[in-house]
């Protein structure tokens, strides 16, 4: 379920909202407000995905309260309902990401529309997100294979191969390339590579780096071969997945 919190100063706009059986399209809701500052230590508790916020309200407005909802959840997919028809707030609303901009009074299926344009969204960043989290996710058993993987992690943004590896754990490169496939069903270099591409994925999610700089961070030294290596296990490039993310956060 995905969580959104509802502020809004009318009770009747809070209470009609509300009403909406929300759970038929996978969303909760996880509180109400009747002003920003409220409305965002709901937020700090319960980190939801979806805000709904009227532009005006008393103490913290609702441009505000998305700037400061952004800081603790960045995900965080924002509706803007209003009574003024001002260009100022739609420009100020796009600018901090806002999936819409609604004018009251408002038919509940507009609302219903923006709200699970909300929810594409944030399924969109899960899914982004899930590819770089895609190795397999197995206990290991065997103690040299554990100790390989240790390596791997250790090591991966170095030049490191199957006969590194092998001479870290003292074993003969032809055994050990055996003993991994038949443990893991995959080869060193396999395993490797989508280590290393599960670290791009984070850096290109949570950094500025270029994506030269993130290649040789990873230990890929050829950022035509990166690129290239990326695309096939996601069908992206690197350029394309941040750029997506971004889109997807409204940033």
């Amino acid at each position: 379920m995905i969580g959104m919190v509802i502020a809004d100063d009318e009770l009747i706009i809070r209470q009609g909202l509300t009403s909406i059986d929300w759970n038929r399209y996978g969303i909760m809701v996880l509180g109400t407000a009747e002003n920003g500052n409220e409305a965002l230590s709901i937020i700090i508790s319960k980190h939801p995905q979806i805000l709904i916020t009227d532009i005006r309200m008393p103490g913290m407005d609702g441009l505000k309260l998305i700037e400061a909802a952004k800081e603790q959840v960045p995900e965080i997919q924002s509706i803007l309902l209003t009574g003024y028809e001002d260009f100022n707030y739609a420009k100020t609303a796009i600018s901090l990401g806002a999936i819409d901009y609604i004018l009251k009074p408002s038919d509940p299926d507009e609302i219903i529309e923006a709200v699970l344009k909300a929810k594409s969204k944030i399924d969109e960043i899960i899914q982004l997100r899930n590819l770089g989290n895609q190795c397999k996710q197995r206990k290991i058993n065997n103690r040299i294979v554990r100790e390989v993987l240790d390596y791997i992690e250790n090591h991966y943004s170095e030049d490191i191969s199957l006969f590194t590896a092998a001479e870290h754990v003292h074993m003969n490169h032809v055994y050990l390339s055996r003993l991994f496939k038949k443990e893991l069903g995959e080869t060193f270099l396999e395993n490797l590579t989508k280590y290393r591409l599960q670290k791009a994925c984070e850096l290109l999610s949570n950094s500025d780096y270029k994506i030269y700089e993130i290649s040789s961070m990873v230990g890929i030294f050829d950022p035509g071969y990166f690129s290239q290596v990326f695309k096939k296990y996601y069908g992206l490039t690197p350029s394309e997945y941040r750029d997506k993310l971004s889109a997807s956060k409204g940033v």
